[in-house]
Formats: C-alpha cells, sequence, structure tokens
C-alpha cells in the first residue's frame, strides 16, 4: 500500500539567516521557533483504528450481551516523510499485523487527507474508509469464542468518514500547534491556548445483514436488523491545548474540543428507512510527547476524533484514531534558488 499525503504549512522566509530563522513579528521567539532553510527527512510508523461503540437505552442488560464495540485496525505502516519549507510529503507501505492480532480479521484501510495552515489556525481535511470489522465482545456473547480465540468478524461491514475542520488559537503569538505534531517549529518554553473549532463531516456504516450478532438482536427493538447508518454533520466547538517543555527540548503536548453538532441522520431498518435530525456531540483529542532539538527530533502522537450518534433506544460513538511515532533529522541547506524565491513571492504560495 502506498500513501501519499501532502501536508502544507503556513511560513514567510528571511534570507539574512540560514540555521534556524525567527518568523516575523506576530508570535514571541522566545516561546517557539520555526527551522527556515532545511530539508527534514523523517522515518514514520503508524497505525490507524476505527471504533464504533454501539450500546441500547431500553432494555436491561445485566449480562452486557446487546454490548457491540466493532472495531477495525489497520496494519502497522512504515515509511519516509520529507518536508522542506511548506511542503510535505509521506511514503508509507503496510508491514505487518498490530501486536494481538490473534483472532482478528485483517483491515483494509484507505486513507487520504489534506492539512495547511500556520500556529494561528489550521485546517485539517480527511477521507478514510474501512472495511472488515470485529466484535471485541465476542468473549462475553459466545463462550466458545473464548475458548478458541476467535472473533465475530463481520468481513463486508464499512465505516467510512469525511471529515473538514478549521481550528484556530488564540494564543498563537506563545504557543505553537505545530511544534506537537510536525518538524519544523520547536516550542522553546511551555505555553498553553483556547481552541475554537468548525466542522462538516459525514459519517457511513453498512454492512450487507444486521450490523449485531444474533444474541444481541432482541435488546435493539426496532433497530435489531439494522445495517445503515448516515449521518451528515455541522458542528461547532471550543477545548484547550497545553505544551509542557523541559531545557527547551523535552515535550509534552495535550489538546482536547468538545460542541454541539448538527446531525441529519438516516437508519435502515429493515424493514423501512428512519431519517432523523438531531442535536449531540463532537470533538477531539490529541496527545503527543517527544525530544526536538536544533538537528534530530522524535514524536510520539495519539489523536482521536469522535463523533456521538445517539437515539432513544441506541448510542453509537463513532471513534477515528491514530497512533504514530517519527524521527527525523535537518539538513541544511542555505537560502533557496532564486527559481524558488520568485515563488515564493507568487499568489499561489502565499495562499497558505
Amino acid at each position: 500500500m502506498l500513501i501519499i499525503l501532502p501536508v502544507l504549512t503556513y511560513s514567510q522566509t528571511d534570507s539574512t539567516k540560514v540555521e534556524t530563522s525567527y518568523q516575523g513579528p506576530n508570535w514571541d521567539t522566545l516561546k517557539y521557533e520555526k527551522f527556515n532553510y532545511v530539508l527534514i527527512v523523517g522515518y514514520f510508523q503508524q497505525y490507524r483504528n476505527f471504533t464504533n461503540e454501539i450500546s441500547q437505552n431500553v432494555n436491561i442488560d445485566s449480562l452486557k450481551l446487546s454490548s457491540t464495540p466493532l472495531i477495525a485496525e489497520s496494519k502497522l505502516i512504515s515509511g519516509l516523510v520529507f518536508n522542506y519549507d511548506k511542503f510535505q510529503i509521506q511514503f508509507g507501505t503496510g508491514t505487518k499485523p498490530q501486536n494481538n492480532s490473534n483472532g482478528k480479521p485483517e483491515s483494509k484501510v484507505f486513507n487520504l487527507g489534506f492539512t495547511f495552515g500556520d500556529n494561528r489556525w489550521v485546517a485539517e481535511t480527511y477521507f478514510r474508509r474501512f472495511q472488515s470489522f470485529y466484535n471485541n465482545n465476542s468473549f462475553n456473547i459466545d463462550s466458545l469464542r473464548r475458548k478458541t480465540n476467535s472473533y465475530i468478524n463481520s468481513p463486508n461491514l464499512i465505516t467510512s468518514l469525511f471529515l473538514a475542520r478549521a481550528s484556530y488559537f488564540t494564543n498563537y503569538e506563545n504557543f505553537s500547534y505545530k511544534a506537537g505534531y510536525g518538524c519544523n517549529f520547536r516550542q522553546r518554553k511551555s505555553s498553553a491556548s483556547w481552541i475554537l473549532q468548525g466542522s462538516i463531516s459525514n459519517f457511513q456504516l453498512r454492512n450487507d445483514s444486521s450490523l449485531f450478532a444474533l444474541p444481541s438482536r432482541k435488546f435493539y427493538n426496532e433497530y435489531q436488523n439494522m445495517n445503515y447508518q448516515n449521518s451528515l454533520n455541522i458542528g461547532v466547538g471550543g477545548g484547550a491545548a497545553i505544551s509542557i517543555v523541559l531545557f527547551k527540548a523535552w515535550f509534552l503536548n495535550l489538546q482536547g474540543t468538545l460542541g454541539p453538532e448538527l446531525q441529519f441522520r438516516k437508519y435502515q431498518l429493515n424493514p423501512g428507512i428512519r431519517n432523523l435530525t438531531a442535536i449531540s456531540w463532537s470533538g477531539f483529542v490529541k496527545a503527543s510527547f517527544g525530544l526536538n532539538l536544533k538537528r534530530c527530533y522524535f514524536i510520539s502522537a495519539y489523536s482521536t476524533d469522535y463523533i456521538l450518534i445517539n437515539t432513544s433506544v441506541l448510542q453509537n460513538t463513532a471513534k477515528s484514531q491514530t497512533v504514530s511515532f517519527t524521527f527525523g533529522w535537518r539538513f541544511h541547506t542555505g537560502a533557496p534558488k532564486p527559481w524558488y524565491q520568485k515563488f515564493q513571492k507568487t499568489k499561489i504560495y502565499n495562499l497558505f
């Protein structure tokens, strides 16, 4: 599998500095810095999971037979990342299953993402599609599954999520979002910021038969044969971010948001179709830890985007998760060639 992920980041250039470049008057250069005129090469490993945590709200279930956590796990993806100025590209391929994957199906994963912005605001857009899920409550539903270490699998179950989100960091003068998740900024002192965000997304879950295992269906009333769920969502929210820095190098970054979301939903109940409009919740949680020096860096990161889709009968908490590790080195290249300096003055370059 080949993954190509373009990432655009905002920057300005200063031809009088070759190594570490402090950019403009719009942030405190004692708080964080940007590396200019460097080619950054890194090695990364990552995996992406998707979880649909479905539960019911109407029937007594002391044995938790109705609990339906449907999980898809990607292979471990390894590859190289290259960054210069505003541009970043990644090449990766699936290598091996994740740890503790015995008895679990291999999921097919497609991911396409595009991110741009600076430390003031960031726009993130991606489409992810997962096929083949296992029921993580299999051992409780069927005792034989526990003995054979096998899971109830749904090889034709597909979940897809399109998400476009813009986040604004109010304290961008002192706090660098990209220092915690990118490779061309470094947070020198601890700082924090409030986050404001808006988003639009489309979530879809579908199967060729009921989403629920046979012992679970009776608890879901009219939803027991449901094999399709779609939700178009428009949301706003807010949250906070903090970066704790030690010795101007070691860092811990934590972020989280939550906000209301208007959802236009469609359920295929078999028989019948149900359309609902509701207000629910969505947001994200991110964390990173690492060492960021002038030449080398490593970052270990985790992120989850979550959407709560609930009715009076059932609730589905959909979570798109990414875990990654990156190690890289910055190679100084000197001032760019004249043709590239001309490109930096164009409207296309300065659009982002």
